[in-house]
């Protein structure tokens, strides 16, 4: 391989155009572990974060020195860190939502980063991971789909109904993030004697302080163990390094679907699998996401009924942002529709399930025919009035 084609690869591996939808779909589930990592904090908020917690800023500052990221610093008392807390719960409500994306998203990185400064010895691996993610993500395009902005920016005409390619750069970081976790995982485990030769699982199996739900018997068997120890290290070596091949990727994410499930079912380390697993819809190509969303809504089509028809003013350029707008929510494809100028409209004006959208307003009779079942003909107003 020539320098030139190895430079032609490096950039066309993060920076060609290409769907943001994975990054804009990891957007969605980290601003939801956020929440919930908040949701869990919020009983001890004061007793890990507050002036008098467990430990002080200033025993905190006494152990790790240097500058950081800490906005308890700037915080004088109680009422002021309570308000911090809430603060980050808004970040990332407005994240998961995609309401101010960039700007949500750094908050929610600056606020995460202070929380793991504050109380360093209170936090885990997936805090840190939930962390680092959030840093990408504030230069991800990650409010180019399943986004407020982009409802918003379809409404103002800005963009057109279709995603538009971006450069990946940052979900290419993502991947390589959670490449070095299992890789360091993998060789921080070699270095000593249990997982190599096949004893560790058993210790795992018997940590008291981390148990949720007991390990059936026959898991616990002196042949399984070393097996399942074996197999956890052969799966994390391959989810570093073998991801990388198209034709590995999907059984192997498969496998640590499962790798990740069965520990969070034996060991209670609050939001650490699902942290984790989040960052696995960054290796799944665009066009299979979309395939699956076709098949669910497909199926949802099933249970649902028939597509409402809308008939809209093709002439009314508000009318046509707004059907903009209603195509991009219609996740489940529930309304079909046709320009009031068509022979289409006209042939289908009989149509029991039928909507007609003159104006903006008139969007909410569509709205509500989002999620709800076909059970009958609709009231709305005659098609062409």
């Amino acid at each position: 391989m020539s320098l030139r084609s190895l430079i032609r690869s490096w950039n066309e591996f993060f920076f060609a155009p290409r769907s943001p939808t994975p990054v804009c779909l990891l957007r969605v589930l980290y601003g939801m572990l956020a929440l919930a990592n908040f949701i869990l904090l919020r009983p001890d908020w004061l007793a890990w974060f507050g002036t008098r917690g467990i430990f002080t800023l200033d025993t905190m500052r006494s152990f790790e020195r240097g500058t950081r990221i800490n906005l308890f610093a700037l915080l004088p008392n109680d009422f002021s860190i309570q308000v911090l807390f809430w603060a980050a719960v808004i970040a990332a409500v407005f994240v998961t939502v995609g309401f101010a994306t960039r700007a949500s998203s750094v908050a929610l990185f600056l606020c995460l980063t202070s929380i793991d400064e504050r109380a360093l010895y209170a936090m885990h691996s997936g805090d840190t991971l939930l962390r680092i993610t959030g840093f990408w993500v504030m230069f991800a395009p990650a409010g180019a789909a399943f986004s407020v902005d982009r409802l918003i920016r379809l409404w103002k005409g800005k963009e057109g109904l279709e995603i538009q390619p971006q450069p990946p750069w940052a979900q290419r970081m993502i991947q390589i993030q959670v490449a070095i976790v299992y890789l360091t995982t993998f060789w921080s485990k070699t270095q000593g004697p249990t997982w190599i030769n096949g004893t560790a699982i058993y210790y795992v199996y018997h940590l008291d302080q981390f148990q949720r739900f007991p390990v059936p018997w026959f898991m616990q068997d002196p042949v399984l163990i070393k097996l399942e120890s074996w197999f956890t290290l052969a799966i994390e070596f391959a989810l570093g390094l073998l991801i990388w091949f198209k034709e590995l990727r999907y059984p192997l994410l498969a496998v640590g679907v499962l790798l990740h499930l069965s520990l969070e079912y034996t060991m209670n380390v609050p939001l650490f699998q699902w942290i984790i697993l989040s960052t696995y819809v960054t290796f799944i190509e665009p066009a299979d996401l979309a395939r699956a969303w076709n098949w669910l809504r497909a199926r949802a089509a099933a249970r649902l009924g028939p597509a409402v028809t809308v008939v809209y003013d093709g002439e009314s350029e508000s009318v046509l942002r707004t059907v903009n707008v209603l195509r991009a929510v219609d996740v489940l494809g529930r309304l079909h529709f046709v320009d009031r100028r068509s022979e289409v409209a006209h042939a289908g004006r009989k149509a029991q399930r039928r909507l007609t959208l003159a104006a903006p307003a008139d969007a909410l009779d569509a709205i509500g025919c989002l999620f709800r079942p076909s059970k009958g003909a609709l009231s709305a107003a005659p098609a062409g009035k």
